[in-house]
């Protein structure tokens, strides 16, 4: 038995995402309309056995509840359910329709899960998944798979069901562009203008992006990135951006290849990042990401000692940018043998610092 409305509430997520967001971000059948600037219009419909959401419905509530929770998670979409017959089989039909009026709005559309990139301008279209290393998304991981085998251990008979329906599951997306498509990843259709999107040839092709080129003029322009400066060190996560003129065709992030423009860091360490597009422009960014404070020897916090002390600091990260004693710049290995009240701060070129407090007597 579930307990709880809270684990209900993750529960019915995980179902949805599952099924939706974890197959490349769709459900079902999604068609998509762009105009010049970046607004349109979309319609998502999810169908699976009748059977299958009853079971996530009485395991939430009821319909309504889930209706309620979807209509939360995005209020500018129509929503509806409704009963129908596939094939023979009894199934439910819940389909999602709204008009988006940018690339922004058009980016949340993509995805329920709110996990992708998408770029489009009068030259491509691209959308991808945010890029975050296994460290960055552990935690993440782990929590849903713990959410996941409290639902299935309280109910095998939804397991079961749920991967019988993944296996047969058709998962589309279908976009209509303003512009003539001369090059893309998908089906293109007699129009020119058309491309499909089968989520099972992407992963036969172990492909996560999808992309569609207007224009391969080379702009001779190199990739831009926002969210971080060359060089720079940070003492938090570092979330990055990489603008492009023309479609990217390779970024490595360490000497690791990727398929995605917007990458959330937040593990300790240098990060080098190269990326080129399909014209053979290309550019760099290093930066260090260093979290920990200096290390200090000789005093500690709120201490008394009755003699001199000898201080000592380091910094294996970033380096240190200064230390202070008293507000009077300090080298490492300074004696302090004077009887009095000490503050002593060292600060990492990321901006880390360690403050100590301490007297001598």
């Amino acid at each position: 038995m579930i307990r709880g409305k809270v684990r209900k509430e993750l529960s019915l997520i995980l179902i949805i995402m599952l099924i939706a967001a974890l197959l490349t971000g769709c459900s079902d059948i999604t068609d998509i309309t762009l105009k010049k600037d970046g607004s349109g219009s979309y319609k998502e419909v999810l169908t699976v056995s009748k059977s299958l959401w009853t079971m996530a419905s009485e395991a939430y509530g009821s319909d309504e509840a889930i209706l309620a929770v979807l209509r939360a998670g995005s209020p500018q979409a129509d929503i509806q359910l409704k009963d129908i017959t596939e094939d023979g089989t009894a199934c439910k039909q819940l389909t999602m329709s709204a008009d988006f009026k940018d690339t922004e709005a058009f980016q949340k559309a993509m995805s329920m899960s709110g996990i992708t990139s998408v770029k489009f301008s009068s030259r491509y279209f691209s959308r991808s998944a945010i890029y975050m290393p296994m460290e960055d998304s552990q935690d993440l991981n782990d929590t849903l798979i713990d959410q996941l085998t409290t639902l299935i251990g309280d109910n095998p008979e939804l397991l079961a069901s749920l991967t019988a329906e993944l296996k047969n599951i058709k998962v589309q997306t279908t976009i209509t562009f303003p512009f003539a498509v001369i090059d893309s990843n998908g089906k293109l259709q007699k129009d020119n203008h058309t491309v499909i999107w089968d989520a099972q040839k992407l992963q036969q092709d172990q492909q996560t992006r999808l992309y569609a080129v207007f224009d391969n003029k080379n702009s001779n322009s190199a990739p831009a990135y926002t969210g971080a400066v060359d060089g720079k060190n940070y003492n938090s996560g570092v979330t990055l951006n990489i603008d492009s003129k023309d479609l990217l065709n390779k970024v490595t992030v360490n000497g690791e290849d990727i398929s995605s423009d917007y990458l959330f860091l937040s593990e300790e360490g240098v990060y080098k990042i190269t990326a080129a597009d399909v014209n053979g422009n290309s550019s760099k960014i290093s930066f260090r990401i260093d979290t920990t404070k200096p290390s200090v020897k000789g005093v500690a916090d709120n201490k008394a000692y009755s003699g001199s002390r000898t201080i000592k600091y380091s910094d294996k990260g970033s380096g240190i940018k200064n230390a202070k004693l008293n507000d009077k710049s300090i080298k490492s290995g300074t004696v302090v043998s004077k009887k009095g009240s000490y503050t002593l701060v060292v600060t990492d070129k990321a901006g880390n610092k360690k403050t100590i407090k301490f007297k001598i007597k």
